[in-house]
């Protein structure tokens, strides 16, 4: 198990992976048994349908705004946020302007 798509020299987080227009793109850090670790940008308005994971997720905001749909709730996050969302709920994700994000997910 070995970290990828990370230079081996200091950089920001958000220079990980970078904006497409109209596009959601993700990059996998880390990926073993038990956890998985992706950065994703989202272009402006791009949304991520309803899905679940079998562990615990959390979401941090590398940069720009979103929300998280939970049934009828929207959790509106901002750079800097963290949200941890219990294992097996059902959730969006959802663009209020191109953003990135940081998401580890236990298995």
């Amino acid at each position: 198990m070995i970290f990828k798509n990370i230079p081996n020299e200091a950089i920001k987080l958000s220079d990980l992976i970078e904006i497409e227009d109209k596009q959601i793109v993700s990059s996998n850090l880390f990926d073993s048994n038990d956890i998985n670790i992706t950065v994703f940008s989202f272009a402006d308005l791009e949304n991520i349908s309803e899905e679940s994971y079998s562990g615990e997720t959390l979401f941090y905001v590398i940069q720009g705004n979103c929300f998280i749909k939970i049934g009828e709730e929207k959790i509106t996050l901002a750079e800097g946020d963290i949200y941890k969302l219990a294992k097996e709920t059902l959730h969006e994700v959802h663009a209020l302007e191109p953003f990135k994000m940081l998401q580890i997910s236990l298995k």
